[in-house]
C-alpha cells in the first residue's frame, strides 16, 4: 500500500487549538467482513484505506483522518498494530474519534 499522507503530522499539531484539524466521531457497526477500513502509521495512526461500500464509508470515515480514540481509549501514542488489535478484540460496534484536516477541502 502506498502512503496516503502528504507529510508526517505530530500529535501536538493535531491538538493545536485553532489549527486546521477538526474532531469527528464515528460509530461503525462491523459486518461479517469487518469494519471496512485500514489503520496505518505510528503515533498518531491514520486511516490508510476505506472500503467504498463498507460500514466505515457509510459512517462517513475518509482516508487520511487521524485516529484519536477507539471506544473512549486515547490511541494518539500507539502504533497501528496496537490500534488494530483494540478494534479487533473489542465490541462489534466501534466508536472512533478522528481528526480531519479541513485545509485540504
Amino acid at each position: 500500500m502506498e502512503a496516503v499522507l502528504k507529510r508526517p503530522v505530530s500529535r501536538e499539531e493535531l491538538q493545536t487549538p485553532g489549527g486546521p484539524y477538526v474532531k469527528k466521531t464515528f460509530t461503525i457497526v462491523g459486518d461479517a467482513v469487518g469494519w471496512g477500513f485500514v489503520v496505518r502509521g505510528n503515533r498518531p495512526c491514520h486511516i490508510q484505506a476505506v472500503e467504498p461500500c463498507g460500514p466505515a464509508a457509510a459512517a462517513g470515515m475518509k482516508v487520511c483522518q487521524f485516529v484519536v480514540s477507539v471506544n473512549g481509549c486515547s490511541v494518539l501514542d500507539l502504533d497501528y498494530r496496537t490500534v488494530s488489535h483494540l478494534i479487533l478484540t473489542g465490541p462489534r460496534t466501534v466508536v472512533m474519534e478522528v481528526m480531519e484536516d479541513t485545509s485540504d477541502h
